[in-house]
């Protein structure tokens, strides 16, 4: 008899934590499945409860009465639930009550620190009321906690950062989170007008260290400063991250060689389905282009000054014989083609090929581009260029 209790006793417990487990694991996403594993649970309720007050507050209107009471007879049965802070705190902020929503919002975070609503609420707050610092201290643990969530906090991170007076707070903010750093200001890059801004964020990082995988914030802003026709402000920011004394004088890189210099002025190298371009241990590039589809293989800016000049290298081929491959040079701005070079079709040798074009007056920036164009019966093709040569030509 004492062993069919116990065995019963011991059923009934494995049934308990099953049935726990399963109502833990719905309460945040499907609640009303955990309702129907184990309707009174008291943290059911405040789930079913948090439920209709989110759809509420959706379509704009107060919860009910009878979804207060139930979430407050939830919480006498759940006294450590943080959902009851987080309901009475905003229907205080709703009321104007600012003072008493703020202390509610923060009992409900000391008991759970990974509260990311608590954490929201006291974001807002502190920062409507002149408290950026401690604003942003919440929203940068809410940021670690909402995962996926984060692109509409950094979106008002970068509108605050437009605030008088808001750099020193974000500085001490993005200090321990580089990350975060990064994503606001690419943000703010989005538009070259607040190059200033980024500058004062950014401190000390811009060209602190070399390194070949450029942060995104630095190729977005350097994009729109050259978008925007800043080629000066463009040129100076290039120079700083890549530690360059002075500006190249016409190609840059013509090696192909693999440094910390990012693009525009360096060479943004194409790979992927339609084919391969790598630099080459020799000082070259090789490209492997499938002929399947148009592809862009290297392309880079350049400043070059109205004049004349020739771009000449070696080329060895290997197979295809109506080749797609073609250099082009166009005026940035109108996308005016100044010349096109095609790499030929003769296979099996080395040789030399050149072209020349002028640059005309209002031309202030041009992108030279190694490209593949769909040719009927095109074939796979492998080039190897060496010896890149862009001079400009004594009249």
């Amino acid at each position: 008899m004492w062993i069919a209790f116990v065995a019963v006793l011991s059923l009934a417990g494995i049934v308990h934590v099953v049935r726990a487990a399963v109502v833990t694991n719905a309460i945040s996403d499907r609640p009303a499945l955990a309702a129907k594993v184990w309707p009174n649970h008291p943290r059911v309720q405040l789930a079913l409860a948090m439920a209709r007050i989110g759809s509420a507050a959706a379509s704009g209107k107060a919860p009910g009465a009878a979804t207060i009471a139930q979430s407050m007879d939830a919480a006498c049965r759940a006294p450590l639930a943080i959902e009851p802070f987080l309901i009475r705190g905003a229907i205080a902020q709703s009321e104007g009550q600012q003072d008493r929503a703020e202390r509610l919002f923060v009992e409900a975070v000391r008991r759970d620190p990974r509260s990311s609503a608590g954490r929201f609420f006291l974001a807002q707050r502190y920062l409507s009321s002149a408290r950026p610092a401690e604003g942003l201290r919440q929203a940068a643990v809410l940021i670690r906690l909402v995962v996926g969530g984060s692109d509409p906090l950094v979106l008002a991170i970068a509108l605050y950062a437009k605030s008088p007076g808001a750099v020193p707070g974000l500085r001490s903010m993005f200090a321990p989170d580089p990350t975060l750093r990064d994503a606001v200001l690419a943000e703010l890059a989005r538009d070259p007008s607040n190059y200033r801004l980024i500058m004062a964020l950014a401190g000390e990082e811009v060209g602190k260290t070399r390194s070949l995988a450029t942060p995104r914030w630095q190729s977005q802003l350097l994009t729109s400063l050259v978008e925007r026709g800043d080629f000066v402000t463009a040129g100076a920011l290039w120079l700083r991250i890549s530690g360059l004394r002075a500006a190249p004088v016409g190609l840059f890189n013509p090696q192909f060689a693999q440094l910390s210099a990012p693009a525009p002025f360096n060479w943004t190298f194409g790979s992927g389905e339609h084919g391969v371009a790598e630099p080459t241990t020799g000082n070259g590039l090789q490209v492997i282009y499938y002929g399947r589809t148009n592809a862009d293989f290297a392309t880079q800016t350049l400043l070059l000054s109205p004049g004349q000049y020739e771009l000449r290298m070696r080329v060895l081929r290997e197979g295809g014989a109506n080749s797609g491959l073609a250099w082009t040079v166009a005026c940035q701005a109108a996308g005016k083609a100044l010349m096109t070079l095609p790499v030929g079709d003769e296979a099996g040798a080395t040789r030399m090929i050149a072209g020349q074009f002028a640059v005309p007056a209002g031309c202030a920036s041009q992108q030279i581009r190694l490209a593949g164009t769909v040719r009927e019966f095109a074939a796979y093709e492998q080039v190897t260029l060496s010896d890149l040569q862009l001079v400009r030509r004594t009249p």
